[in-house]
């Protein structure tokens, strides 16, 4: 039986000093809800920025929470900001961030989106089709403008993503095939409404090996740096994408920020890419980076049973509130507030349920706990990206979960 997850190692624990008082975290609850810290994204964002050179600008991927008090406290940073819809783009002008310092990224943009970006500014569109391209230029001629972009190309590497969730190389609905660049950049050349900034490749998520994000940084420069000498580019930018993951277990282990900015400034530093690299400013969009270990998700204990000797928790809220252990098998790990606040000691492995009428809604299959009884609290952890925002909310028409914040 594996072991009960070490809370008190968790950041959202260290940094809020949680580790002897948690108990405020309980009362007076009402619902399942959601609990953020700011303090969190504080850390991990100045830790990225002070681990990295200068000519390093980062962009938080707001689709992993895009929580107006997240984005306030990143704007005030003099953080950037990709945006994937008109909804985010909104979103962020709100929290302050500067037209300059957003991104508009996706495959799908429709025509209101594009010309609300156009019209406001936004810095830089992530092109991802020569149609697409074509309804900017047209936007652009008839708005008057000029727009910088990057082409996101669909590269023949990754990083080996553990769990599809970019998609890797391959056949992709991301960004333009090799073959097409030829098209695309005469099309430019013959335009004078198109700026062509960069380009931009993210091709994996959630990785936690600090030589695949060097490596695959590596890969793109070297990409990039033949497309530019091949068609004769003079180019500004180069976005090297995200994938920088987060543990969500007790046997991973979090990145090395050290590691990788070495590795980075030994990219930049090498004599086959330093002149190419000289005026080029270097991208990274972590969303889950920053936001991941930010949230906790809290929800109460129903009723304990057993189905062939196997002991279940069946719990208020579910995968409707928190989708993403179903979406992608990414188990989060899991503790026994109210256990742990009794200093129970006897453990038990449980299958942790919700309330859902589907047979999906699980949160873990085999989670180690302190024995656990009706009326606990349970809180899944590392669960401030990709929940609230991402999960089937109106499912079974079940309550919404509330959204709190310690700082």
């Amino acid at each position: 039986m594996k072991k009960v997850y070490p809370f008190d190692k968790n950041l959202f624990f260290k940094i809020n000093k949680l580790h002897k008082s948690y108990r405020f975290i309980i009362e007076n609850y009402n619902k399942p809800f959601y609990l953020y810290s700011t303090e969190v994204i504080k850390f991990q964002y100045r830790n990225l920025r002070i681990s990295f050179p200068g000519k390093v600008k980062f962009y938080y991927a707001q689709k992993s929470n895009p929580s107006k008090h997240i984005l306030k406290t990143l704007s005030k940073m003099n953080a950037g900001c990709d945006t994937a819809s008109l909804g985010e783009i909104k979103n962020a002008l709100i929290a302050d961030f500067k037209a300059s310092e957003i991104m508009f990224s996706g495959p799908g943009k429709n025509k209101k989106e594009l010309i609300f970006a156009i019209k406001n500014n936004v810095s830089l569109i992530n092109v991802e089709s020569f149609q697409e391209l074509e309804e900017i230029n047209g936007i652009c001629i008839k708005e008057n403008k000029i727009q910088k972009i990057l082409l996101r190309i669909n590269p023949h590497f990754d990083s080996n993503e553990k769990n599809k969730i970019i998609g890797g190389k391959g056949v992709s609905k991301f960004g333009v095939d090799i073959k097409e660049i030829p098209r695309i950049i005469k099309f430019i050349n013959e335009t004078k409404n198109i700026k062509l900034s960069g380009f931009h490749i993210f091709n994996s998520s959630q990785i936690l090996n600090n030589k695949n994000i060097i490596n695959n940084s590596k890969n793109v420069i070297e990409l990039i740096k033949n497309i530019c000498e091949k068609y004769f580019l003079n180019i500004s930018i180069i976005d090297l994408g995200g994938g920088f993951g987060i543990p969500y277990s007790s046997e991973e282990k979090e990145l090395d920020l050290k590691i990788i900015s070495t590795g980075i400034k030994k990219i930049i530093n090498d004599k086959k890419y330093k002149n190419f690299l000289k005026n080029i400013k270097l991208i990274f969009e972590p969303g889950r980076y920053i936001s991941g270990m930010s949230g906790i998700y809290v929800t109460k204990v129903l009723y304990t049973k057993k189905s062939y000797n196997k002991n279940i928790l069946i719990t208020e809220g579910g995968i409707n509130h928190l989708l993403r252990p179903a979406l992608i098998n990414q188990k989060h790990p899991i503790i026994n507030l109210t256990a742990l606040i009794e200093k129970r000691t006897k453990t038990e492995s449980y299958k942790i349920a919700g309330p859902l009428c589907t047979a999906l809604d699980e949160f873990d299959e085999n989670c180690t706990l302190q024995e656990s009884k009706p009326g606990d609290f349970l809180a899944i952890l590392n669960a401030g990206a990709y929940g609230y925002t991402e999960s089937m909310l109106q499912f079974l028409s079940h309550p919404l979960p509330e959204q709190k914040y310690l700082n």
